[in-house]
């Protein structure tokens, strides 16, 4: 195999964490707001950058329910399980999975779509149609104008995967392969996938390219497809086209991977392909690729898929090995960045925040190192959730509220606009920390979002020095209110640990403002 991603690796087998001040690092290449540029993807009043960043996504139901068993089946150790536990209510997931994606700040959310079986309405694998929750979150959450979908389409073995268990052959991909040059086939393409996908997704909110929005695609690997020479690829991507300037009246920038043109030279043309990524192997962790005059970059934070005779491995490295992908990438130029992949648990490539304590030091790294690379790495407000914190300490042993994470912390749902959750009954001698806030040069204040019936007194502290003790007034029960809660001076644009101390009193903890100006 080539490359390797969940559609490789999930397909073959489901288809059958106080630390000193910290510089940013001097060679992370920061685009001004105000960078303008005709190649940019903004709406009218937005900023327009020359270089985005984006992850795949998967939101298949394994995924959603918190990324299977450990080890799974096949015996994979699953290491970067999500600090987020699931729930039964759906919309939870979908509304931590927008509010950490807009924390992360990256531009573009692809989207892992694998198509539906209008015939086996159980299959759960990336169902495009689950696009409006993300939608739905994206605006309950308050980020819906903090990053665009794009469209992942994991081909070919979802292509053919669709096909078999809709004609009864049952959700596996290679018994028929999927015939590339048999038209009929194209629903399973269109139709059940990308349309469906882009139908989900409101035109505000689609990541576009030159004013186009972006399909991405996978590899074409012979494992799952065939009949796929002699211009056959070629016209597939030309359907896709046709379909969807008649459809939405938009022509759309299709990015491909290298092997389509292996595969069938006639796609190496741009007015077929748009552009083209090369994913990346054990051996070459990121990759940079240029067509048609556009640099794409394609990465991982880490991998692992260790099973059986399998072994493929690349070491995170406490995120070192996301800091060379993103300076191989982005921070060599290129136009798009394509990552793997922000929920990818069942490969050990996730980027979300994590309970990884082997590869990894704290929950919110693989974010914070991605958020150096974005187009605001250090943004004038940025909202930090109590619960989403890095290290605690709670004087009552356990989650009283059952929800959000383990361990002793106490989570319960927020009633507080824009929903969420909080830390509950937060009390004298309890604290919350975060690793690595970005604090831009001048002045920087803390603005605490608190309910409470009880006075209480809390001070933050950075890099371990106290600020002074700040007051917070009764608000009422389930009365929500917010206080400027310190200021501090920094020289310069840099990495700080945030601790938030209860010094008396009780209180509930939404989240801060960390307001740069």
């Amino acid at each position: 195999m080539k490359t390797f991603n969940l559609a490789v690796l999930t397909a073959a087998l489901l288809l059958l964490a106080g630390c000193s001040k910290m510089e940013a690092p001097k060679n992370i290449p920061n685009e001004s707001l105000s960078n303008l540029n005709p190649k940019g993807m903004a709406e009218i009043g937005e900023p327009l950058f020359t270089q985005f960043v984006g992850s795949v996504v998967g939101f298949n139901g394994t995924v959603r329910s918190g990324g299977g068993p450990n080890p799974t089946p096949a015996g994979n150790i699953l290491y970067n399980l999500p600090l987020y536990k699931s729930s039964a209510a759906e919309n939870d997931w979908w509304d931590n999975l927008a509010e950490e994606f807009a924390y992360s700040g990256q531009d573009f959310f692809a989207a892992n779509c694998r198509g539906y079986s209008p015939n086996v309405p159980t299959v759960d694998h990336g169902d495009p149609r689950k696009l409006t929750k993300l939608v739905e979150a994206m605006d309950r959450r308050g980020v819906g104008s903090k990053f665009k979908i794009a469209v992942f389409d994991d081909c070919p073995a979802s292509w053919g995967a669709n096909r078999n268990v809709d004609n009864g052959q049952g959700y596996q991909s290679t018994n028929p392969k999927f015939n590339c040059g048999d038209t009929v086939n194209y629903k399973y393409i269109w139709d059940l996938n990308i349309k469906t996908a882009f139908q989900n997704i409101p035109d505000a909110k689609r990541f576009k390219y030159n004013g186009r929005p972006v399909v991405f695609f996978w590899s074409i690997t012979t494992n799952w497809a065939d009949n796929y020479g002699n211009g056959n690829l070629k016209k597939i991507l030309q359907y896709i086209r046709t379909q969807f300037q008649a459809t939405f009246g938009q022509n759309p920038y299709l990015v491909i991977e290298k092997s389509w043109i292996d595969r069938d030279p006639t796609v190496n043309d741009p007015a077929v392909t748009d552009a083209v990524h090369n994913w990346f192997t054990v051996a070459n962790p990121h990759t940079l690729y240029t067509f048609n005059g556009v640099k794409v970059g394609s990465g991982v934070p880490g991998f692992r898929v260790v099973q059986g005779t399998t072994n493929m491995f690349i070491d995170a490295d406490h995120g070192q090995r996301f800091i060379t992908t993103l300076n191989g990438t982005r921070g060599a130029g290129a136009v798009l960045t394509l990552l793997e992949g922000f929920t990818d648990v069942a490969e050990n490539a996730a980027i979300f925040r994590s309970k990884d304590v082997t590869y990894y030091d704290y929950p919110n790294q693989r974010i914070n190192i991605l958020r150096r690379y974005s187009n605001d790495p250090y943004p004038t407000t940025l909202k930090v959730e109590a619960e989403g914190c890095d290290f605690f300490n709670d004087v009552t042993p356990g989650n009283s509220g059952g929800t959000f994470r383990e361990g002793d912390i106490d989570v319960v749902k927020t009633g507080d606009v824009l929903g969420g959750w909080h830390v509950t009954a937060a009390q004298a001698n309890e604290w919350l920390e975060w690793r690595e806030l970005p604090f831009k040069a001048g002045n920087s204040k803390f603005e605490l979002r608190y309910s409470s019936n009880q006075a209480a007194t809390v001070r933050f502290s950075v890099d371990g020095v106290d600020l002074p003790l700040v007051t917070v007034p009764i608000s009422g029960n389930g009365v929500y209110a917010t206080i400027d809660a310190g200021t501090q001076s920094i020289s310069n644009n840099s990495l700080h640990t945030v601790r938030l101390k209860i010094v008396s009193g009780s209180l509930a903890i939404n989240y801060f403002n960390l307001v740069n100006y």
